[in-house]
């Protein structure tokens, strides 16, 4: 599992719970090493009080006696910082070796997530711990901006946001899972972490499809009589209800049903639920739902692009959610994932080249819900007359790439 952990530690509660997590990991790994750090801003201090200086009484005014505020502030605030340091890092320390696991101190001067990402980036840990919220949360500020901008540009190693006591004891490990790498990444890493704490699993995919619904009349406002004729608004909604939203949700299903398969061969047992609507908020109210104890999820899911830090139901989960979650890092190497027994009815090519016609975006989930429509029927494979039947059993008659 996780070798290399590194802790953030300021002293504020989320981060007394997240020494706990550490550790936790540290010993479940057997052979785990610890880092804790804590970052000071002595110089950011520094600068405060140069500000501060030409409000000062007039008697301070005198370089003589700026000389010797400064001195007495550097010695005072640098001298103190590295005390607080010792003392957040001393408990984590004589933790660390009741358990007999390996710990390193690390105290760092300036801006806290600029030196933890400087860390980071040299020391390449496995996993990052840090609590959600520092010493200025707030109810309006879910996520702390340090742990925001480590979550942000911190992308080499596993990231764990901790707001919660870590207990799995009873309390289940939901993973989010949309067929992509990173997913099936992230559903391994559940898996062997549910083994570890000896924690149930469950497996959650979304798909949406009430999108188009509201889309769709907000279209039809702005466009003139003609093309609305043209678009053919009543046919493209029944080609979304009958053709496109059941082959997503079929699309979904096979995905995590591999995803199972994923769990079942690392030795976890799997629970699965595909559900209908917006990705971020169903999966916020699936895991708090079944009182998760943790959260996981991939850094980027299917419509990843290259300029992205990390994908927006990740980046939103991370900040909503109620439970401790944790982000993985892109994996170098694609987590092999079983296939599945295929249920797929052969195509003659006229139907092929039917499909075609459509646009690309739709031919997984046309090709799911025109086989599944021929099951229904009891047909051996998909013919021209398959399509056609389906183009007008949804209103579409011949048209609309269902051919002549």
């Amino acid at each position: 599992m996780y070798q290399q952990i590194f802790v953030g530690v300021d002293g504020s509660p989320c981060s007394d719970m997240a020494e706990e997590a550490a550790l936790a990991f540290a010993a479940a790994t057997g052979g785990g090493r610890c880092t804790g750090c804590h970052v000071y801003a002595a110089r950011m201090h520094r600068q405060r009080f140069e500000d501060m200086e030409p409000g000062l009484p007039e008697r301070y005014q005198e370089e003589e006696q700026l000389d010797s505020l400064r001195e007495t502030h550097d010695d005072l605030i640098s001298g103190g910082m590295a005390l607080i340091s010792d003392a957040y890092l001393a408990p984590l320390a004589a933790k660390a070796a009741a358990r007999d696991i390996p710990f390193e101190a690390i105290t760092a001067e300036g801006r806290g997530y600029v030196e933890i990402l400087r860390l980071i980036q040299e020391q390449r840990p496995d996993l990052v711990v840090l609590g959600a919220t520092g010493h200025g949360q707030t109810p309006e500020v879910p996520l702390g901006s340090l742990a925001e901008r480590v979550l942000l540009y911190g992308s080499t190693s596993d990231l764990l946001l901790v707001r919660r006591p870590w207990n799995l004891k009873g309390r289940p490990i939901v993973v989010g899972v949309d067929g992509s790498d990173a997913g099936y990444a992230a559903l391994h890493r559940a898996a062997t972490i549910a083994a570890a704490f000896d924690a149930p699993l469950e497996a959650v995919a979304v798909y949406d499809p009430y999108f188009h619904a509201g889309v769709f009349p907000v279209i039809a406002d702005v466009l003139p009589e003609e093309a609305q004729r043209r678009f053919d608004f009543p046919a493209q909604e029944r080609l979304h209800d009958e053709i496109i939203d059941r082959g997503l949700e079929h699309l979904y299903r096979r995905n995590l049903e591999r995803g199972a398969a994923l769990a079942r061969t690392l030795g976890a047992p799997i629970d699965t639920a595909v559900i209908a609507g917006r990705v971020c908020p169903q999966v916020h109210h699936y895991a708090a739902a079944r009182g998760a104890g943790l959260l996981v999820l991939g850094r980027h899911g299917l419509h990843r692009e290259e300029v992205s830090c990390i994908g927006s139901n990740a980046m939103n989960l991370a900040r909503m959610s109620t439970t401790n979650v944790l982000i993985t890092a892109p994996s170098e190497t694609p987590v092999m994932v079983p296939d599945l027994p295929s249920d797929a009815i052969p195509w003659t090519e006229e139907a092929e080249e039917i499909l075609s016609r459509m646009p690309p975006s739709v031919w997984p989930m046309a090709r799911l819900a025109v086989e599944e429509h021929a099951r229904t029927r009891g047909l051996s494979r998909v013919t021209e007359d398959t399509i056609r039947d389906v183009a007008r059993r949804i209103g579409m008659g011949g048209g609309q790439g269902a051919g002549p």
